[in-house]
């Protein structure tokens, strides 16, 4: 077989910049310490993006640290999301405008709010601090998320901390859904001072890194036609973990097309999903990926909520984009594609790891399922499409 070059996988290699330094964190055992550590440490500005902020003891952890960090005088700004952080205590808003936190929330549900909106959500998970250092991947802030050591439930997520250029691009993407939220802590028009800062690259890094974004003026597809690139351009393998998995005809097409062409393709899917009806939904999609020979995983202890992949051991994505038509058609996401070896090999052994724990799906049984299984598998397939 013929060798396709790694700058192949990417649909424009060009923009996947070089000079980053990126660490995979796995779970919020690894991803929170490094947040809240990297909140304190933070001397010019903090920007916080989240679609769920939790008013739960992990949650709190981080309204603790931004209003700290306030109080301190740095400039601090975060933005929540108006469904995903609905039960978001007034408490903490008032704590938070009490220490000089700015908090905007992206389209408040109620109608009668401000730059009120429904479909159209903040998915993102981002957190940039002195233009020096990001995070950014699939984990909102709260008890679902945090270790059970700290009293909360673990759920299998990855998040990523780097440095590099792309950090100008991330930048970018806050003030953007900064300027599309509504203040609510704060008086609409106060003016927002920044200190220029400039990201640069880390000397003698090699990793490539690359922001994948959709939002407000960017292309609704731009992250499918990346995977879709990437899936077509696969060779050996493609190791995808997805919390919601519910591909569009598209983006089977291209994993059917992989797959039979001898091409690796395993998903890992949360058996039980947290939300209802979703684990129906998704196994709607299934009848074509295992004709075509895709393997199917499910998650069994907990909820998997990581949007992960990983393509023949060297070109990786992760962040908060889900396979599904909310992502595809309404939601503004963020995920990091990468260029690296080493990132691509964590993530590989992270698969290894998980598929311990999995079972896989059985084919056979699995077109032996009943008549009502089906119908309610459609059922919900339409309902998450058209909500």
């Amino acid at each position: 077989m013929k060798l396709v070059p790694v700058e192949r996988l990417a649909l424009t290699p060009d923009r996947m910049l070089p000079g980053h330094r990126l660490r995979l964190l796995i779970g919020g055992g690894e991803a929170y310490p490094a947040m809240l550590e990297v909140i304190a440490s933070a001397r010019v500005e903090v920007l916080l993006e989240t679609y769920l902020w939790a008013s739960d003891s992990n949650g709190r952890r981080f309204v603790d640290a931004v209003c700290s960090k306030a109080q301190e005088g740095v400039p601090v700004r975060c933005i929540i999301d108006g469904a995903g952080s609905f039960g978001f205590d007034n408490g903490d808003i008032e704590r938070m405008r009490g220490a000089g936190v700015r908090l905007a929330i992206f389209h408040p549900v109620g109608p009668w709010r401000r730059r009120w909106g429904w479909q159209v959500r903040d998915h993102r998970k981002l957190l940039v601090v002195d233009g020096r250092v990001a995070f950014a991947g699939g984990m909102n802030l709260g008890n679902d998320y945090a270790p059970v050591d700290w009293g909360g439930r673990g759920w299998n997520d990855v998040h990523a901390i780097l440095e590099g250029p792309v950090l100008r691009d991330l930048t970018r993407l806050f003030e953007l859904s900064w300027r599309s939220s509504a203040p609510w802590n704060f008086e609409p028009g106060q003016r927002v001072r920044r200190q220029a800062i400039e990201p640069v690259a880390v000397h003698g890094a090699t990793t490539r890194v690359q922001a994948l974004a959709v939002g407000k003026f960017l292309g609704r597809r731009l992250i499918q036609h990346q995977l879709q690139h990437a899936f077509s351009s696969a060779q050996q393998k493609i190791w995808i973990e997805a919390a919601y998995f519910i591909p569009n005809r598209a983006l089977r097409g291209s994993l059917n097309r992989a797959a039979r062409r001898g091409v690796d393709v395993r998903v890992i899917v949360p058996r039980h999903s947290d939300v209802p009806g979703l684990a129906d939904a998704s196994r709607s999609t299934w009848t074509s990926l295992l004709r075509s020979r895709v393997r199917l995983f499910e998650w069994l202890p907990g909820m998997l909520h990581a949007k992960t992949i990983c393509i023949d051991g060297v070109w990786s994505t992760v962040g908060s984009y889900n396979l599904d038509a909310r992502s595809l058609h309404y939601n503004w996401e963020i995920t990091l594609a990468v260029l690296d070896t080493g990132v691509a090999a964590r993530l590989e052994q992270k698969f290894t790891d998980d598929l311990l724990h999995c079972e896989a799906v059985d084919p056979l049984l699995f077109r032996r399922r009943g008549f009502w299984q089906k119908l309610r598998e459609r059922f919900f397939y339409f309902f998450r499409v058209l909500l």
